[in-house]
């Protein structure tokens, strides 16, 4: 049973090694500039999952004095190391391409290499589904890039068995060379891709999405006493969520009231989630202008009519401002 990253992340890896060897058996038999970029991105797999395996047990460290809130953003991190990786990878195909150090293609290259891509082919295919939905259930940016990784080893294969197909039919052998080219831009454009969407993550890029869901849990779950809530912020730590903001609540209620609340509130929201979530909220106090927008009825201090309550969406939840938002 794959229950945590790493799980998913040695079953990458023994994937990745079993590809590697077809792909280096197809480029042997074939030769050529797209079996060389080919077997160059697994290659390039088995270092990414080497990788990606550290980066998700070193992530999975409980915290401690020095890292308080834990060693999540090592996820973010690896996956950083390795859009480096992959665009080394790409640099250095393209230089061997551009120099000609590579077997030349031979004239049976697509019927040798046929069975061998598209072995490798539905090997990486399974491999992907299995990290993308392990990605998505465990909130994983690693996982998730290896998928999005393997899928992009998948089309790159059809490109090559493409290419040398036309070369096969009769068409110029400078084919093969323009779709080894082609697969080194893509491999580039994955680490850029990958680059991007971990810096995000390293610098708490806000992400909208994740936002919308939590606006949408509120409206779900709204309760009359939560009269106003703002100053919302999400922070991504591996699969872990920080989330903090300010609540407004009846100010003549309790500690113990509030707190009660504001249990409720969380729980509320883990469930929706779906992930473990960690709350620090900033508890206010209603104050007279409150009451326009405050729908606890019936209530004894109340000093104006209710109008209307403040919705809970994205754009107000984020701004740091008690009361009605433009």
């Amino acid at each position: 049973m794959l229950r945590k990253p790493e799980d998913h992340l040695k079953l990458a890896l023994g994937g990745a090694l079993l590809v590697l060897l077809l792909k280096g058996l197809a480029y042997e038999v074939g030769g050529g500039a797209g079996l060389l970029s080919d077997a160059g991105e697994s290659l390039l797999n088995v270092l990414t999952a080497l990788l990606g395996l550290y980066g998700s047990l070193w992530a999975q460290r409980p915290r401690d004095s020095d890292h308080p809130y834990g060693h999540g953003k090592a996820d973010a991190l690896f996956a950083a190391l390795q859009a480096l990786l992959v665009g080394g990878t790409a640099l250095f195909l393209a230089y061997t391409l551009m120099t000609g150090t590579y077997r030349p293609l031979r004239e049976e290259a697509f019927l040798s290499a046929l069975p061998y891509e598209v072995s490798a082919m539905g090997l990486n295919a399974a491999l992907a589904l299995l990290l993308w939905q392990g990605g998505r259930r465990l909130h994983s940016q690693l996982l998730t890039a290896e998928a999005w990784h393997l899928l992009g080893d998948v089309a790159t294969s059809a490109l090559v068995l493409g290419g040398l197909g036309a070369v096969y039919i009769g068409l110029p052998s400078l084919i093969d060379k323009g779709v080894g080219l082609v697969l080194i831009g893509l491999i580039a454009y994955g680490a850029f891709r990958l680059l991007r969407e971990s810096s995000a993550a390293l610098l708490d890029e806000q992400d909208p999405r994740l936002l919308a869901r939590l606006a949408e849990a509120l409206e779900k779950h709204r309760r009359p006493e939560w009269i106003d809530i703002h100053n919302v912020r999400i922070q991504r730590y591996g699969t872990t969520l920080h989330i903090d903001g300010h609540v407004t609540f009846p100010w003549y209620w309790s500690l113990q009231e509030a707190h009660t609340a504001l249990k409720e509130l969380e729980a509320l929201l883990a469930q929706e989630l779906r992930r473990p979530v960690e709350f620090f909220w900033h508890m206010d106090p209603c104050e007279p202008p409150c009451c326009a927008h405050c729908p606890v009825n019936p209530c004894a201090h109340r000093q104006s009519p209710f109008q209307s309550v403040i919705p809970f969406r994205p754009e107000t939840l984020f701004p740091n401002q008690k009361g009605p938002r433009p």
